[in-house]
């Protein structure tokens, strides 16, 4: 972000007198072990080394899409669901060998694609399907197949749209898929650990930031992708079908100049420690009087603290605390030397704000006499740091001088996947729904978070 620009991720608790577990800096980590899953049954017709492990993976998502979509798509639209039978080719670019739709090895290096006028889907079994399984788990590849098979879905029924527009439907009905996966009988178990770690790889796949929603090339940006992808998961393919140019509307930015884009719209780690909390401040001294009707208290200033001088909470120390809203003594408080400069290097500017940021929701969450010591109320506070980013975005406060940069809502939501405490998925809630909970303070504000 920047300033006149601003604003992750965190092992982050809230300390009650009697304190609560500690919380790691080290991100959470994608599960790489071979993942639960039930051999295929009727196997695919695949073009390639079967026999790899990625290949094994694909060829099992292909049977369980292929069942999911011969049952979905009649309900969806109306006529019988023709599976794709043009064929599934497993491509090593560096073999020079291409599939069809493919006209050189770059055409299918570090990608996956669906070709209509073929009934195809193809993929890069040698670097990206490898690659996105180290990064990300297991269950990213289904997910990455079931997106394709959404372009599939979209030939059968004629879609026609831009193709920013085409490409989120398809995240959209591969999150339909991925709830079919989670909740009923099927080829995949996974767990949330997993779907964090699978959704985390919708960030990798994104545009580059500051691309234009309507360049013939575009397919959404992190916070876009992932948008769908949830829109899918809760609603099912229903919600995915009325998808039409314009609606749901997304939210890639521009660089707002040439000096924003050349630091990628990252502002340096000490402005983002030193402004964001003021602008929290001047965010929750215009919202809690149209919350409670009184006039917001200001939080004791903000302890941005070295763990080898770790203050005070309560009466208790502090010292293995990431990021914490001390809740009797009514701070915010974060280790400055290690865990903040680590979650900037990693996560970008706005991770760090944004994780501030839910921290100050649980503190207006507490100032409004709500117990923040719970999942509820986690979710409600990083709701509210939608609330406030939303402020940020649409620029309704005269008296804020932040701006977003292109990539600060992906690098929100990426913190909010990816970095937490050991055990704090039982308190704060999983990746996943702590991003919902998050777009929800964005999209609707934060009247929409109590």
């Amino acid at each position: 972000m920047k300033q006149a620009s601003v604003v992750g991720i965190v092992g982050v608790c809230v300390l009650a007198a009697a304190g609560c577990g500690g919380g790691s800096t080290d991100p959470a980590s994608p599960t790489t072990e071979p993942a639960q899953v039930q051999q295929a049954t009727s196997g695919a017709d695949m073009v390639g080394d079967a026999s790899e492990p990625v290949n094994q993976i694909v060829a099992t998502a292909i049977d369980d899409l292929q069942s999911y979509w011969a049952q979905e798509f009649p309900a969806l639209y109306g006529s019988d669901y023709a599976p794709v039978s043009g064929g599934f080719y497993a491509v090593v670019p560096s073999s020079g060998e291409l599939p069809p739709c493919a006209s050189s090895p770059d055409d299918i290096a570090g990608n996956a694609f669906y070709c209509p006028g073929e009934d195809v889907v193809a993929w890069d079994s040698e670097g990206l399907l490898p690659d996105l399984r180290e990064r990300f788990g297991d269950f990213v590849i289904p997910v990455v197949m079931a997106h394709e098979w959404g372009h599939a879905i979209q030939a059968r029924a004629k879609f026609e749209g831009m193709t920013v527009t085409s490409e989120i439907q398809a995240d959209c009905f591969a999150g339909a898929w991925a709830a079919h996966a989670v909740d009923d009988a099927s080829n995949f178990d996974p767990s949330p650990a997993e779907l964090d770690s699978a959704l985390a790889g919708f960030l990798f796949l994104r545009d580059e930031p500051g691309s234009a929603a309507d360049d013939p090339s575009a397919h959404g940006s992190g916070f876009d992708r992932v948008s769908a992808f949830q829109d899918g998961f809760d609603g099912g393919p229903e919600k995915c079908k009325p998808y039409v140019d314009g609606s749901p509307q997304v939210l890639e930015l521009p660089f707002s100049s040439a000096a924003d884009a050349s630091r990628g719209g990252d502002a340096p780690l000490e402005q983002i420690i030193e402004g964001v909390p003021k602008d929290l401040e001047d965010y929750w001294a215009a919202l809690y009087p149209e919350l409670s009707g009184q006039p917001w208290t200001p939080l004791k200033p903000f302890v941005a603290f070295d763990p080898a001088n770790a203050p005070d909470c309560g009466g208790s120390s502090v010292a293995d605390y990431s990021l914490f809203y001390c809740v009797p003594d009514d701070y915010v408080g974060f280790d400055a030397v290690d865990a903040m400069p680590q979650f900037y290097q990693q996560g970008g500017d706005f991770a760090v704000a944004a994780l501030i940021a839910t921290q100050y929701g649980l503190a207006g969450l507490s100032h409004l006499g709500i117990d923040a010591d719970d999942q509820d109320a986690s979710l409600q506070g990083d709701c509210m740091a939608g609330g406030w980013t939303a402020s940020v975005l649409l620029q309704n406060r005269p008296t804020s001088g932040y701006t977003l940069s292109p990539g600060d809502l992906d690098e929100a939501i990426g913190a909010l996947l990816l970095f937490r405490g050991s055990g704090d998925e039982d308190r704060q809630g999983s990746g996943f729904i702590r991003v919902e909970a998050f777009r929800h303070g964005v999209l609707d504000g934060a009247e929409a978070c109590i």
